[in-house]
């Protein structure tokens, strides 16, 4: 070995140490880094697999909780540590988060990883106070999947730990979101929307109300014009159509919610209808069907009142109340004949006759200048006369009728001036003439004043003989024209003024004479109008009138606003003065009776003011906004059954399965109630039906009535005449001494009243045919009218709707030399002078009176139908409710007439008002979800009235933490009907005005709410 090679392999032991040293500590430290990497490693993955472990653990109990809810939904927090941890908008929710949070928590206490070293578990922190609890609600949010065919939750925050030796290794946190295949949120939600329909009232949206107020308008519609059409129908609205309308309208509304409506409840609600609608056909009280559709169909309405009603509803018509002139066509033309008559007639035969004098020429001499007599004089005075004379006159020929005189006329006027000078003391006259000659122009012309009434048409011929009546036709307004304007002397003096006045005018009135006949032609031709204006109607909405919305007398008066031109009828060119004062008689006669309309239309509108302020009154509902109420009832197409979506197993169907499903008015029991728990006996509905207008005077009818009639206490003559004709009636079928002593009291009232209208009958015939008839003749004459009505109530009733006063009229003229013209004018003021005393506050049968017999004779009369079908004879029924159908009883009076002046009436309305509660003593929800092979289950919403525990602390005991409150609802609203004018009118005639189920107001005080009620 050399040296060199020595050296290099001498290495210092020193610096071998060190590096010994440092390769000790490096591969220690290599050694416990590999240790501890292989520890964490081991870890996250048990984390991660507790993590997987977990879900389905979590989707489980997640879904059994929403089941869990939906079978047991808290609708109201209670009282307790747990129910105040609840939102109390949204109560419902936050419980399903509370059982979803406990479920889980319950869940994950028993999920475990254990890979021999290391155990993973994963869980949510225990909650004992309120403040955890509601810490525990805020960890899970929960929210409908896409289209309410699931649920998505989201559970935030799971601690999930890693283990080993029980020592913590690895710790997580995490949120999991899951769905699960249990539409919770939307059963819920859709029941509260349900249960919202039902509370609706008419004008709060769709629901109930609206399809309640839609369904009993149309049965009282109905009912109402079969009883005004003869049917014996004694109450228009009962609870059982009430019970059957809010059975059906609540099915229409699960339809709309859900898209599904119970099966037992349309099976019920087709049995309902069934027994309802035989009831209406066959039951003691009513006998409908295609007999009483006939009459409905053909009735027709009293045609006596102005304004007064004709109703002819017809298949496909609208059922609008055809409102015709009728009477008050009568009452203008005899206040045209009292006071425009003589004056238009007078005015077509009145000319503006005109003299205009004009200098058409004149020579005006020159006065000539003052000479003084010499010099030195001066003129101190200079006076001055004149000398007017007519020296010529020239006429000219006149081919216009129009035109009376043309003339010109020659003046000559000389003047003279005679001039005094002065000089010194002395004085001299001078004396100087000249001469003026001026041509004078006289014109004397004729021109009609513009007609007050009618249009300003050419007159043709007109200032001389012929036209359509002949005669002189204004020719002889020349001659007094002339002797007043331009007589000779009168002339001359005009013609010499002209000069100093130069052109003057003067107008003058001049009257000629009238033809004998032109009275009775003009009669003649405006009678003709009034008839055809009786006959002019409008068609008004019969809800209008029924909510006093309508206004019949300014629907008339507009109709005739518009159709004057067309009545009145003007030519182009008056054939002569008369036809001139025809049509003038005839604008000025519709001037008057739309007026006269227009004058009842403005008491219409007090009355309709009045109609509603009195419904208010009464605590009808919705009184302040009847007009609202029908526009809110038109009905709208049931919505077809459909699903809320697709879920995993096809459409999910939202089935409701009410208990029970058809909710009576009467009592059932536990066994019928069909309820998954026990209930006791409910009544699951309970209703009130008012009707306000069933007496013919009373508190309500008096407050409309005294609007536009003094206010008085007493019943009208009409509805007095109804009600005796009524009683005497039932008396002929049922001896009831109570019955008999009323209607013996209603006959002493009725009797004075009924002869006072006789004497102003008489007192009539007196002035207008006193020179014609003796008294005896008039007797007689009124005799024979009796003899047509010889019941006193029967009698009474035709005093007011002209009638009487047509037999009176027809009497007469049977027993006097009348012309055409004298016979119309004596029936026009008979009908005039009886209906107006049948109507008068002199007139006065006493309400109490008359109400007492009214409504003995219906209770007389529903016993004697009870005791006719009780006995088991089905003829004795038969003939009973026959003599009902025949009107042997006569029409029972009821309503509100719809009269802007007394005696006037075209229409009769009555209200109802109806309230309606009730509940569901079990309502659920059914919902079948499942997976695409097909395997599915049912998820069942149950609403009944149960309190709802569940643990929510994890102590294995349960907690009160809501109530689960049946679905139950309020509504009202009010029903009102329209007839035409005539017979009985509308309403409830058996003596049930307040009509209240067993049940009202509650039906059954479980139901929250009820126990407020008084």
């Amino acid at each position: 070995m050399t040296r060199e090679s020595t050296d290099r392999a001498r290495v210092p032991f020193a610096l071998v140490g060190v590096v010994l040293l440092l390769g000790s500590v490096g591969y220690a430290n290599t050694v416990a880094l590999s240790a501890s990497t292989g520890g964490t490693v081991a870890a996250e993955s048990t984390l991660d697999r507790t993590e997987a472990t977990a879900r389905p653990a979590i989707r489980t109990a997640t879904e059994e909780a929403a089941r869990a809810a939906a079978a047991e939904p808290v609708t109201g927090p209670a009282d307790t540590p747990a129910g105040d941890a609840l939102n109390g908008s949204s109560p419902f929710r936050d419980a399903l988060r509370l059982r979803i949070y406990g479920s889980v928590a319950s869940a994950l206490r028993t999920t475990e990883v254990d890979d021999g070293r290391t155990v993973g578990t994963a869980g949510l922190p225990a909650v004992n106070s309120t403040s955890e609890l509601r810490d525990a609600i805020r960890r899970i949010d929960v929210r409908p999947a896409e289209d309410g065919t699931a649920t998505t939750v989201t559970i935030r925050n799971v601690t999930i730990e890693a283990r080993r030796d029980g020592r913590v290794v690895a710790t997580a946190r995490t949120d999991y979101v899951v769905t699960v295949a249990v539409p919770v949120l939307a059963m819920h939600e859709r029941t509260l929307r349900y249960e919202r329909r039902l509370n609706a009232g008419p004008l709060e949206g769709p629901g109930l109300g609206r399809q309640l107020t839609w369904r009993l308008t149309g049965v009282a519609e109905a009912r109402g014009l079969a009883q005004y059409g003869g049917a014996p129908v004694r109450n228009v609205l009962t609870n059982r159509h009430v019970e059957l309308s809010s059975n059906a309208a609540a099915l229409r509304e699960q339809r709309a919610v859900y898209g599904r409506a119970d099966a037992e409840g349309r099976a019920g609600v087709v049995r309902a209808t069934a027994e309802v609608g035989t009831t209406d056909l066959f039951g003691p009280a009513i006998r409908q069907g295609p007999a009483w559709t006939d009459t409905v169909l053909s009735a027709s309405g009293d045609q006596s009142g102005a304004a007064g009603a004709r109703s002819t509803p017809s298949p496909g018509s609208d059922g609008d109340l055809v409102v015709g002139v009728n009477r008050s066509a009568d009452r203008a033309f005899a206040e045209f004949l009292a006071g425009d008559a003589r004056r238009v007639a007078d005015a077509a035969y009145r000319a503006e006759v005109t003299r205009t004098v004009r200098l058409a020429a004149s020579d005006v001499g020159e006065a000539p200048e003052p000479e003084p007599p010499g010099r030195n004089w001066t003129l101190v005075a200079d006076r001055r006369s004149n000398t007017v004379e007519v020296v010529d006159r020239t006429t000219r020929r006149r081919d216009d009728p129009r035109e009376f005189l043309d003339a010109t006329l020659t003046v000559r006027v000389r003047h003279a001036a005679v001039r005094t000078w002065l000089n010194g003391t002395r004085t001299r006259e001078t004396r100087t003439t000249w001469t003026d000659v001026h041509e004078v122009r006289v014109r004397v012309s004729a021109e009609y004043r513009h007609p007050t009434h009618g249009p300003n048409r050419p007159v043709s011929p007109a200032f001389e003989p012929g036209g359509a009546l002949g005669g002189s036709n204004l020719a002889d307004v020349r001659d007094d024209a002339l002797e007043r304007l331009a007589g000779p002397e009168r002339l001359r003096r005009v013609a010499r003024d002209a000069p100093e006045t130069g052109d003057d005018t003067e107008t003058i009135v001049v009257s000629g004479d009238r033809p004998e006949e032109l009275d009775d032609w003009v009669y003649a031709d405006v009678a003709g109008l009034r008839e055809r204006t009786r006959d002019v109607t409008v068609r008004v909405d019969r809800d209008a009138v029924a909510a006093g919305e309508a206004n019949a007398p300014a629907a008339l008066a507009a109709a005739l606003r518009e159709r004057r031109a067309a009545l009145v009828d003007a030519p182009s060119r008056y054939d002569g003065a008369s036809d001139r004062a025809r049509v003038a008689a005839r604008a000025a006669f519709l001037d008057g009776l739309i007026a006269l309309l227009e004058d009842r239309a403005g008491t219409s509108d007090r009355r309709n003011d009045a109609f509603r302020d009195a419904l208010e009154e009464a605590e009808v509902p919705l009184s302040e906004r009847l007009d609202e109420v029908s526009e809110a009832t038109a009905e709208r197409v049931a919505p077809e059954p459909r699903p809320i979506g697709h879920g995993p197993a096809g459409p999910v169907v939202l089935t409701p399965d009410a208990t029970p499903g058809y909710l009576t008015l009467t009592s059932v029991s536990p066994e019928r109630t069909g309820a998954s728990h026990r209930v006791g006996e409910v009544r699951p509905l309970a209703a009130r039906n008012t009707n306000v207008f069933t007496v013919p005077s009373g508190d309500v009818a008096d407050t409309v009535t005294d609007a536009v009639l003094p206010k008085r206490r007493t019943t009208s003559l009409r509805s007095a005449g109804l009600a005796l004709r009524r009683a005497n009636g039932t008396l002929g079928a049922s001896g009831n001494r109570t019955l008999e002593r009323r209607r013996d009291d209603l006959a002493s009232e009725v009797r004075p009243s009924v002869r006072r209208v006789r004497t102003r009958a008489d007192g009539t015939l007196d002035r207008r045919a006193g020179d014609r008839l003796s008294a005896r003749d008039r007797s007689a004459a009124l005799d024979a009218a009796d003899r047509e009505y010889p019941g006193l109530g029967e009698r009474a009733v035709a005093m007011t709707n002209g009638s009487y006063a047509d037999a009176v009229a027809r009497e007469t003229a049977e027993r006097g030399s009348f012309s055409a013209t004298e016979r119309d004018r004596l029936a026009v003021r008979l009908r005039l002078s009886v209906t107006e005393e049948a109507g008068s506050e002199r007139i006065a049968v006493p309400a109490d009176v008359t109400n007492a017999t009214v409504t003995t004779e219906r209770r007389v009369g529903r016993e004697l139908v009870h005791d006719a079908v009780e006995s088991g004879t089905d003829r004795a029924a038969e003939e009973v409710r026959d003599r009902y159908a025949e009107g042997t009883f006569g029409p029972a009076v009821a309503g509100l007439p719809v009269a802007p002046a007394p005696g006037y009436w075209y229409a009769t309305v009555n209200a109802w008002s109806v309230e309606v509660r009730g509940h569901y003593p079990e309502f659920a929800v059914e919902a079948r979800t499942g997976s695409p092979d097909g395997a599915g289950t049912v998820v069942r919403y149950v609403r009944d009235g149960r309190p709802v525990r569940f643990d929510v602390d994890g102590d294995g005991a349960p907690e009160r933490v809501g109530r689960n409150e049946r679905v139950s609802f309020r509504t009202s609203t009010v029903v009102l009907v329209a007839v035409p004018a005539g017979k009985g009118g509308v309403g409830d005639v058996d003596g049930d005005a307040d009509e209240r189920s067993d049940g009202w107001p509650c039906p059954d005080a479980s139901v929250p709410g009820c126990e407020r009620e008084p």
